[in-house]
């Protein structure tokens, strides 16, 4: 599946249906612009303003939704604070600026830990038909503020595996 492009009055969507981990968090925040379940366009960006747009961007965990201003400038910018948060029987969800073998991905990316992925090392889908269950919940552990807690991520995939490997 391509991405595909939609241009509003003042923001361009993109959808990157392989990214997609249906969240529904488009669906669900604003059905009349992301309009589930129906025959040809099912994206509207003039039904929103420019800053609600951005944050049904936000929301998007996999960053298979993005927008641009219509003239092309960047709407999203760098998180203040790099995150992962593990999603309870699913992939890791990242928030930074994220690079995978060198290639831009973004702020928001969704990586499988299942390893059932079939478009690794993005997260399909795949561990819900596999019934991959883990309680999402790491164990406690003592630690202390990073020095630094933005920039880029680097990230190198594994051959053949869900886990990955630090950069370096």
């Amino acid at each position: 599946m391509s991405v595909e492009s939609v241009r509003g009055t003042t923001v361009v969507i993109q959808f990157d249906g392989q990214r997609c981990i249906h969240s529904r968090h488009c669906v669900l925040d604003r059905p009349d612009v992301f309009v589930p379940n129906v025959a040809g366009e099912w994206i509207h960006p003039e039904r929103a303003t420019p800053a609600e747009l951005l944050e049904l961007a936000h929301n998007c965990p996999s960053g298979a939704i993005q927008c641009a201003g219509a003239d092309g400038a960047a709407m999203e910018s760098p998180p203040r604070v790099n995150t992962v948060r593990v999603r309870e029987n699913g992939p890791l969800a990242f928030r930074a600026p994220i690079s995978i073998d060198g290639s831009d991905q973004g702020y928001r990316l969704t990586l499988c830990r299942c390893g059932a992925s079939t478009h690794k090392p993005y997260c399909d889908g795949s561990h819900t038909a596999a019934g991959f269950v883990a309680s999402g919940e790491p164990a406690p552990v003592e630690s202390v503020p990073l020095a630094q807690r933005d920039g880029p991520l680097l990230i190198e995939p594994l051959q053949d595996g869900p886990s990955l490997k630090p950069a370096g």
